[in-house]
């Protein structure tokens, strides 16, 4: 598999929140680490769910690596923001290079 595109793995940062609790907020801002790997995009259907008050579009998109990426990290590509939804899948084909399959939405609007 060729992995033309190059995509931003946005690792989020732990920050306590005011009350000290043992679950912190997650931060994806810039003093998240960063990383560049080579990967795949593949665009898929979308939705324009009817919310009052919002105008909505969520697009759903596909990425293959052949890094592991986690469920809680966000892909950065093409000045968009992508959320992973659920955990990665580990795809080790039995003639073949081991590579990972992402479910990624975008949430525009």
């Amino acid at each position: 598999m060729r992995f033309p595109h190059r995509l931003v793995v946005v690792t989020p940062v732990p920050v306590p929140d005011e009350y000290e609790n043992p679950v912190p907020r997650l931060t994806y801002g810039p003093d998240a680490p960063r990383r560049t790997v080579a990967g795949f995009m593949q665009p898929g259907g979308s939705t324009e769910p009817a919310v009052p008050g919002r105008q909505a579009v969520v697009t759903g998109w596909r990425a293959f690596t052949a890094v592991p990426v986690t469920a809680r990290e966000r892909i950065e590509w093409d000045g968009r923001t992508f959320e992973v939804s659920g955990e990665p899948a580990r795809w080790s084909p039995r003639f073949g290079y081991v590579h990972y399959e992402l479910a990624l939405t975008h949430v525009e609007g």
